[in-house]
């Protein structure tokens, strides 16, 4: 009988050791560990902290576990919610760009947390098993969106990372198969993550990273106290896939691939802190402006021809009283921003001088996106 995905990533994690990968792969672990600790510094100044840190606080009590880019401890659950949030939240953490996942932020923030509270109580996780957990949890949350055929319905960074942190966090804890499927069933039972919040471009949408991390955690908690969860987590008949990707779903490249093939091999850097749909006009921009010389008065409007899924999620209208969140994820304002001022970075979507520039917001009138349907060789306009 063919396995099903929850029984393939559970004897995937079980039989996987360190020395399954090769130098490489090791730099590339740790490579993203580094990019993505950089950019959870980073994010310690990001949107709605200081509310998000109060109400973390009474949650749960306590100060095993570190914040990065502070001196600051709370709990670990609150912990990794806090960690995760701010490895996101300035949209500036690595990619699986074939699978549309952010996995690192809720692996690396439940496993800094797990760790650190595991320490306190006396054990010590060595460095390879925390490397080769990493790449596990990024193999089970890219493998899930390479998965998908579909167009995103739920916010897929947020669900298929919930599943990556369980299975890093159960190889850190030497679960057997069958406790692996078990806590993926606990974790798809609290799967969470909308597209609205990216819709709308509110600070909750990298929050729900951090939910399905905190989750993650509770999986592996309930699993250790022998709580039972659901064992066809993804191929069910109300699994994972029917559910979250609208059963849109082909699983022949993971079968073939898995164990062999890493995906944090395939993991990408973000070079600007916004939507990575965002960035193709960005790099067409800076093209037109290096080979032609071009500056803002030269030119009379920008078209895009973008596929579907860039389309909807990233051409949205410039609005009144621009916001963090919202301008990241709106190539107007992130291709005028670089246009007018030749850089893109944190203070791009933080500083007001930026976000209310008239310069930037007048030129942003200039640009326009189509949907370039290549069946047909025709432009439609949405």
């Amino acid at each position: 009988m063919e396995l099903d995905t929850a029984e393939l990533f559970s004897k995937h994690i079980e039989q996987a050791s360190f020395e399954d990968l090769n130098d490489e792969t090791v730099h590339k672990i740790k490579v993203f560990l580094l990019d993505s600790i950089g950019v959870g510094i980073a994010g310690s100044t990001g949107s709605k902290l200081t509310e998000l840190k109060k109400v973390a606080n009474t949650w749960s009590q306590g100060n095993d576990c570190s914040i990065l880019g502070t001196w600051e401890k709370y709990s670990r659950d609150a912990a990794t919610l806090i960690n995760a949030y701010q490895i996101h939240c300035l949209e500036f953490d690595c990619i699986h760009e074939g699978a549309v996942v952010h996995p690192m932020a809720a692996i690396l923030s439940s496993m800094l947390s797990h760790c650190e509270s595991e320490n306190k109580k006396g054990r010590s996780i060595n460095g390879k098993e925390f490397l080769l957990s990493l790449a596990l949890g990024v193999d089970v949350a890219s493998y899930l969106g390479i998965c998908a055929k579909g167009e995103l319905k739920f916010f897929r960074p947020a669900t298929a990372s919930g599943f990556g942190a369980v299975a890093a966090l159960s190889n850190i804890q030497n679960f057997s198969s069958v406790e692996i499927n078990n806590a993926l069933g606990i974790m798809y039972s609290q799967t969470c993550g909308n597209m609205q919040s990216h819709v709308e471009g509110v600070p909750i949408l990298g929050l729900q990273v951090g939910f399905n991390a905190k989750a993650a955690l509770g999986s592996i908690d309930l699993t250790m106290a022998g709580f039972p969860g659901p064992k066809r987590v993804f191929n069910g008949e109300h699994g994972y896939f029917n559910l979250i990707e609208n059963n849109d779903f082909d699983m022949k490249y993971m079968k073939d691939n898995i164990g062999k093939t890493w995906m944090i091999n395939e993991i990408a850097h973000k070079p600007y802190p916004s939507g990575r749909l965002t960035h193709g006009l960005v790099h067409a921009i800076k093209d037109l402006k290096l080979k032609h010389k071009l500056n803002k008065d030269d030119i009379k409007s920008i078209v895009c021809n973008v596929p579907p899924g860039v389309y909807k999620l990233v051409s949205r209208p410039i609005i009144e009283n621009l916001t963090t969140n919202y301008a990241k994820l709106c190539a107007r304002f992130v291709g005028a921003s670089y246009m007018i001022h030749d850089h893109l970075n944190i203070d791009t979507f933080t500083d007001q001088k930026y976000l209310s520039n008239k310069e930037t917001l007048k030129f942003a009138d200039k640009m326009d996106a189509y949907i370039y349907r290549r069946m047909r060789g025709e432009n439609f306009h949405n």
